[in-house]
């Protein structure tokens, strides 16, 4: 006789995994995400907002938040993949552009813009 696996998700995670993935999603673990990032609790935060993506990956939001942590990780590259991901989806978003300015310096993608010198 074989034994089933018991799985410890609760009640309100089992629901949200039968709904996903779904535009109304993940607010709540964004928001707790966002509280742990002001916390400087990064670790936390990051399953928060992987969580909070996970469920809705139609808000991109949740990616740049996402994008954010890692940074703060100093988890360079993967943030720069998320913040990418973000552009694609929300063109105008300053606060990504800023981050992804952030990042391509770091990472040396492309030389910082200085002003009065144009190609």
């Amino acid at each position: 006789m074989s034994q089933k696996k018991k799985t410890n998700l609760s009640r309100e995670e089992r629901r949200e995994n039968a709904l996903r993935p779904s535009r109304y999603l993940g607010y709540d673990h964004d928001t707790l995400g966002l509280h742990l990032l002001s916390r400087e609790a990064y670790e936390i935060a990051i399953h928060c907002f992987r969580r909070s993506v996970w469920l809705n990956p139609f808000e991109p939001a949740f990616k740049e938040h996402l994008a954010w942590c890692l940074y703060k990780l100093g988890r360079d590259i993967e943030a720069c993949d998320w913040a990418t991901k973000v552009l694609s989806l929300d063109p105008d978003s300053l606060e990504n552009k800023h981050l992804l300015e952030l990042l391509e310096r770091k990472l040396g993608i492309r030389e910082p813009k200085r002003p009065g010198v144009h190609k």
